[in-house]
This record gives structure tokens, sequence and C-alpha cells, in this order.
């Protein structure tokens, strides 16, 4: 995820950025992998505080993604903030997502990159639920879901 680090916006001159994450679900161990994300480019809405993805490039990335077994997983985008709290206007795009969009798998995934921490939510195709992931702990195996866990408390 270097490519995110590239746009944080560590300068009050660096607008909002974003792009598609894109990655697969393992046919066997059902395990997830986000691979790669696209990056913002000149046709995107760009400023402090809004960010939307325009550019025809974007869909390119896609169609590159797919012919070498990797899907749309998801959306990341920045923050001005230190640890980044997804506004109205994110809780509002995700939720038209998790009723609308398809990916590899039957998970969405939303990244918000602050300038000190990142943060990742989940969406449930099945049960239109987002929920916060977080890293586990070090003796463990995977990432849980906030007052849940994912797959019966299988990895992703």
């Amino acid at each position: 995820m270097d490519e995110i680090c590239k746009w944080i916006q560590d300068d009050c001159s660096k607008p909002e950025s974003g792009g598609y994450i894109v990655g697969y679900q393992h046919e066997h161990t059902g395990n997830i992998s986000l691979e790669a994300v696209s990056h913002p480019h000149l046709m995107d809405i760009k400023n402090r505080l809004r960010f939307d993805i325009r550019d025809p490039r974007h869909q390119l990335f896609l169609k590159k993604a797919k012919r070498h077994k990797s899907y749309y997983m998801g959306v990341w985008h920045t923050h001005p903030q230190t640890i980044p709290v997804p506004s109205d206007i994110d809780w509002n795009d995700w939720n038209e997502t998790i009723h609308s969009d398809k990916t590899g798998c039957q998970y969405v995934f939303f990244v918000i990159a602050g300038t000190d921490e990142w943060r990742l939510w989940v969406g449930d195709f099945i049960t239109g639920e987002i929920q916060e992931a977080f890293e586990c702990e070090k003796d463990t195996n995977g990432i849980y879901i906030k007052e849940s866990v994912l797959q019966d408390e299988e990895t992703l």
C-alpha cells in the first residue's frame, strides 16, 4: 500500500485523494488478499475535503487487474485528520455501495488514510452491515471485526 502513502494529506496544500482497491478471494482457503490500488488522476475531483473518482483511467486499472485475476474489492481515500473519521458523505457512499456494487467476494472494503493512522471498514453484501476491522493481537491470525467476527472466526 505504498501508493496510498504518496497521497497522505500531510500538508495543507494536498487535496483529498483516493482510488479503487483490487484483490481476490483464494478459492481453497477463502482468505482475501487486497493486492493493489489505483491512484488519483487529472480528471478526478479533488479538493481539501472531497474526492470523487471521475477519470476513466480508474476503469482501465480495473480491467487490467481483472485480466490478472484481481478484482474490484473496494475504495480508499485520504482525510486531513491524524485519525480519520468517516464523514456523512462517506457513510452515504458506503451504504449506496453495499446495495449497488459487486466485488470479488462477499465483502467490500473501505480504507481511509489519515496523516497518522489508517482505518478499514468492511461491508457485508449479505447482511448489509458495515463495520470497522481491526488487526488481531500478535498471537492470533487474521483481521477481526469490532464486536463480531467475520466468517465465524475465520480469517480474511
